[in-house]
C-alpha cells in the first residue's frame, strides 16, 4: 500500500514552509492542494514548500501543484520548492519544466534565503 500523504506548515517570519510527505497520486492530490494553500494565510509573504519527504507524484499531482503555484501567484505570494538532489520529484520535476513555475532549491535554507532576499518591502 502507498504511504499516506501528510502536510505540516510551520511560520518562518513572513514565510510559511510547507512540509510534505509520502506520495501524491489521483487520490489525494486534489486534497493536499487544497490544504496546503490552506495553510498559506494571505498576510504571508510566500511560501517554501519542500518535497523532501515525497516519494512520488503522478500526472495528477504535478499539475496540482502547477495550479497552486499559480492561485499563489495571483495572491501575490512566492512559492519556492525544495527538492533534493538526484531524487525521483526533483527529475520528474525537471521534465516538466516546473522550475518555469516556481523556483526550485536543494535545501530548505537555501530557498528560505532567497524568499527572504527578495521579498518586497512594505507597501
Amino acid at each position: 500500500m502507498n504511504a499516506p500523504a501528510t502536510m505540516r506548515a510551520e511560520r518562518h517570519g513572513d514565510q510559511v514552509v510547507v512540509r510534505v510527505a509520502g506520495e501524491l497520486d489521483v487520490f489525494n492530490a486534489a486534497e493536499m492542494a487544497a490544504a496546503i494553500e490552506a495553510a498559506v494565510p494571505s498576510e504571508a509573504h510566500g511560501a517554501v514548500l519542500d518535497l523532501t519527504g515525497v516519494g512520488f507524484l503522478d500526472s495528477t499531482a504535478i499539475r496540482k501543484l502547477f495550479s497552486l503555484t499559480s492561485r499563489l501567484r495571483e495572491r501575490r505570494q512566492r512559492v519556492h520548492v525544495v527538492t533534493p538532489g538526484g531524487s525521483t520529484v526533483l527529475r520528474t520535476l525537471q521534465l516538466v519544466e516546473f522550475s518555469r513555475a516556481a523556483p526550485m532549491h536543494d535545501s530548505l535554507e537555501a530557498a528560505l534565503a532567497e524568499l527572504g532576499s527578495s521579498a518586497g518591502g512594505p507597501a
